[in-house]
């Protein structure tokens, strides 16, 4: 039997991932599947509650992270572990504003890569605010020219921000732009009624295969925050990996859980997006000029 983990990333909103962890344990039908909890740095002793909650849970493994690693290498701590010392053969990355109220959602995903033998794959992720469909995720970064303009765009984004006008300034870009380019990028999910390959995933749950496991140790892990998904699906490009969207899985996520409890003021929230959004972005630039393979990721 096929040895299944999930890695939940925390951060100290600590009601969020005793929910998502409960309702795998909870809901969840399958005899060989473990959680592994990853503290990402909080520090507000959450960590060390949840290890306390879960000590006597032979499925859950609580590691704690001294410092807050961001989003890729934090995951990437889970993720090793999972590899490494737990053998899996799959690892679900999961937000930790999530849950699942599916009983059959680790035996969908086997039979599935038993079909089709996929790198990476991604179920329907549902809002439960507005049942909305946040997978699969619109391809907005399709070039490396296209990533460069973004990164001059939110560098006056963040500028502007000071001034307080920066949401000014996109009420006027998009009374200006085409209709056409703006019905590009928007709306952002993709029809998530049908099986799709070669996909932009959610980086709420990414699901690897033992195709992918085998070949890394978890997600390019330069980036701080954002360009995750982006980052992913470009190195599935380059190196021939295959994404799926399997609408038949299925989970919830309420969104942005952990920036919204840091951050109460939308202006700076938005100015925290703003800033990492540009680091990520010239990171991206540097691993593309790295590669020196693919500046067009677009089919």
């Amino acid at each position: 039997m096929y040895k299944f983990t999930f890695v939940v990333l925390h951060y100290k909103t600590r009601q969020d991932t005793i929910e998502c962890v409960d309702s795998i344990l909870y809901s969840v039908k399958y005899e060989n599947y473990y959680i592994v909890i990853v503290d990402n740095g909080s520090n507000d002793n959450s960590g060390v509650i949840l290890k306390k909650r879960y000590e006597n849970n032979s499925n859950v493994v609580v590691l704690i992270n001294e410092i807050n690693l961001g989003f890729a290498k934090g995951n990437n701590i889970g993720f090793n572990y999972a590899k490494y010392l737990l053998k899996s053969d799959f690892i679900a990355l999961l937000n930790n504003d999530t849950y699942i109220k599916q009983p059959e959602f680790i035996s969908l995903i086997i039979a599935k890569y038993d079909k089709f033998k996929f790198d990476v794959i991604g179920p329907d992720v549902i809002s439960p605010i507005d049942n909305s469909h946040q997978n699969p995720r619109r391809l907005t970064l399709k070039n490396k020219n296209r990533l460069k303009k973004l990164i001059l765009h939110h560098q006056l984004l963040l500028v502007l921000n000071y001034f307080l006008i920066d949401l000014l300034m996109e009420k006027i870009k998009k009374f200006f732009l085409p209709k056409a380019f703006l019905s590009n990028d928007n709306p952002q999910y993709l029809n998530h009624f049908q099986e799709q390959v070669n996909v932009k995933l959610s980086g709420c749950c990414l699901i690897f295969s033992p195709n992918f496991i085998s070949s890394y140790d978890g997600l390019f892990e330069k980036t701080f925050l954002y360009s995750e998904e982006e980052i992913l699906y470009y190195i599935c490009k380059r190196d021939d990996k295959k994404t799926f969207y399997f609408p038949d899985a299925k989970i919830f996520h309420k969104e942005d859980s952990t920036v919204n409890y840091l951050y109460k003021s939308s202006l700076i929230k938005r100015r925290f997006y703003y800033k990492n959004f540009i680091k990520s972005g010239k990171v991206f630039v540097e691993l593309i000029n790295d590669d020196n393979k693919l500046e067009n990721w677009d089919d």
